[in-house]
């Protein structure tokens, strides 16, 4: 019987965690699971006959680019970047006004590059922002507060509409032990992608 002494004694076992395609193993890869989710979605004019906290989507980008087999580089999505913008520039904010953001780590690795992305981390310093506490309930960009694809799971089609659930309640105060630490939250990011990183789609989300 192993004797693991702390969490990563576990994840550095080649036989409880072995190696996936390197540096990945099977424990920073989602599983894909069943599921659910679900919004109610209706315009601003009536969104108080159904709750007096309503949360507005206020913007949101789509945008398609090279599958990460066929991009020029491993480290980035185009369509991430692309749809990012569309969506700021919708909502008329920056980068800097976004409070939190669930973003579609189907890997560990893809965290990472989601937040580099969006334009939270410079190139390269995604990594490091993870290491600083940076990412956590109490830093300063706080992500997959939910937990993420890997520790939720992964329903697919149901992906999208988790994350822009786990910003609602975010938004709303009401993430119990999840809840960031910032006294003011209102506004929220998601991330989802499709495609082998072909395609994007960015929400921006406020609290009214």
């Amino acid at each position: 019987m192993p004797d693991y002494q702390s969490d990563m004694d576990f994840l550095n076992d080649p036989q409880a965690n072995p190696w996936i395609a390197w540096p990945l193993r099977l424990y920073d890869c989602a599983p894909i699971t069943d599921g659910a989710s679900c919004v109610l979605l209706v315009s601003a004019d009536i969104a108080h006959n159904f709750t007096d906290r309503p949360i507005s989507l206020a913007g949101i980008g789509q945008a398609s680019g090279k599958p990460l087999h066929g991009a020029e580089e491993l480290t980035s999505l185009s369509a991430a970047k692309a749809a990012a913008q569309q969506a700021y520039d919708m909502a008329g904010v920056t980068v800097d006004d976004i409070d939190l953001a669930e973003v579609h780590d189907c890997f560990t690795i893809a965290e990472i590059i989601a937040t580099e992305d969006l334009g939270f981390f410079a190139p390269g310093e995604g990594a490091r922002a993870v290491d600083e506490g940076r990412t956590a309930l109490d830093g300063d960009h706080p992500i997959n507060t939910s937990g993420g694809l890997k520790a939720k799971g992964h329903p697919v089609g149901a992906s999208g509409i988790g994350q822009v659930v786990e910003i609602y309640h975010q938004l709303r105060g009401e993430a119990g032990d999840r809840q960031v630490k910032k006294a003011n939250v209102e506004v929220g990011l998601t991330h989802n992608v499709g495609g082998t990183g072909g395609t994007c789609v960015v929400n921006v989300l406020r609290r009214e």
